[in-house]
């Protein structure tokens, strides 16, 4: 049996836990560790059998977005990022479609389909669509800088998970979506970078400190034995990095145009990125200091060159955000607003999360409103669930 087998993981982490308890406890008395044999490998003592759940059978749309409720070039636009596999899901679930439907018939989305649905692909692709629709039809704003999507995260674990994502998909070698996002000719690159506790390095652009990143990153990444496999699973940056290190060597920072992701907080400082992921309390910091004013002064600018111009918030596992801690996130909100000098409706919302009740709209609308700062006699939340197949 394979050693990542589910009974097999079972029996050694039985007989780990099993040892454990005779190494720490009965060693000592020969007597103990004969008479405890039989009651510590008893089920029900130590252990239980493991129970297996698989994953529902949500309903699929075969057709994928072909006959959606949109109009005809984002329905292109999102059959090619299917077909090219820019996503988990080639064939998107019913409750995805539904999801983008509603978001392009201009409603804020809560989607609270369960693990496992697909509930990332209901912002990322969103995402990916309005940066190659404004690329191919405002290309004026689009060669203003400024954060077209804020994804929002609760932890930095999180936050790493959704930048692996971002890496095999608008990062990736074969780079299927840049390639759909420059078929008029237009010349930038769609950018994206996480700025959290983790991305080096705090404080002003340093010499010192860029020729110690170039070590590190030469270590970690460039030189290491595991460098294709990292690629594989989005823990590589999707940039340049010899280049890249070859310069901080020099003690520099510099993006390469070819560059998706910016990698540092002094590329980010410079070069304001269409997707920004981070956390809550970042945002926070990000919000006072000066150091980080051109992230907002950019955005700003991009979203008064259009009236079509939006600054879309995606907030996953929105039910952390309960409480106290629900209610500094709510403030920020409205202080991310104020700093943009936005009123509610330049802000669209897609919020997501698999632990909510099924049966409480009205208190969901009620939370989804407050959270995100929106009117609830006014913007109120399209509730996307999910819709499942019975398997005979």
């Amino acid at each position: 049996m394979s050693e990542i087998g589910i009974k097999k993981t079972h029996d050694n982490l039985t007989n780990k836990l099993i040892d454990y308890i005779k190494a720490q406890y009965l060693a000592e008395n020969d007597l103990l560790v004969d008479a405890g044999e039989d009651l510590l490998a008893k089920k029900g003592v130590l252990f239980q059998e493991p129970y297996i759940e698989v994953t529902k059978n949500y309903k699929v749309v075969f057709d994928g977005f072909n006959k959606s409720k949109l109009d005809d070039e984002r329905k292109e636009i999102l059959s090619e990022l299917t077909n090219a596999k820019l996503g988990v899901f080639e064939t998107p679930f019913r409750h995805q479609v539904t999801a983008v439907e509603e978001y392009y018939a201009g409603r804020n989305i809560l989607v609270t389909t369960g693990t496992g649905s697909g509930k990332t692909e209901c912002f990322l692709w969103p995402i990916m669509t309005d940066l190659i629709y404004e690329a191919h039809n405002r290309t004026e704003t689009w060669k203003q800088e400024g954060i077209r999507a804020l994804v929002l995260y609760p932890m930095n674990a999180l936050v790493s998970d959704q930048l692996g994502r971002m890496r095999n998909i608008i990062g990736r070698n074969d780079d299927a979506f840049h390639k759909l996002l420059c078929a008029n000719g237009t010349k930038r690159r769609a950018r994206f970078g996480m700025y959290t506790g983790r991305t080096p390095y705090a404080g002003r652009d340093d010499e010192g400190k860029n020729k110690q990143l170039a070590g590190l990153i030469r270590k970690n990444y460039i030189n290491s034995a595991a460098y294709e496999e990292l690629v594989k699973i989005g823990r590589i940056p999707a940039k340049n990095l010899e280049k890249f290190a070859d310069n901080l060597s020099k003690g520099i920072q510099r993006t390469e145009p070819e560059d998706s992701e910016l990698y540092t907080r002094g590329e980010m400082q410079k070069i304001c990125p269409d997707i920004l992921i981070t956390n809550y309390s970042m945002l926070e910091y990000m919000l006072m200091r000066p150091i980080e004013d051109e992230f907002w002064n950019k955005t700003m600018k991009w979203l008064n060159a259009n009236a079509e111009n939006k600054l879309l918030l995606v907030i996953d596992e929105a039910h952390m955000y309960r409480g106290a801690s629900g209610g500094e996130v709510s403030l920020l909100i409205r202080r991310l607003m104020d700093k943009l000098r936005i009123h509610p409706s330049k802000l669209k919302c897609i919020l997501t999360s698999a632990s909510v009740p099924s049966d409480k709209n009205l208190e969901l609308q009620n939370f989804a409103c407050g959270l995100t700062g929106k009117n609830i006699d006014r913007d109120l939340f399209v509730i996307v669930r999910e819709e499942t197949e019975k398997i005979d």
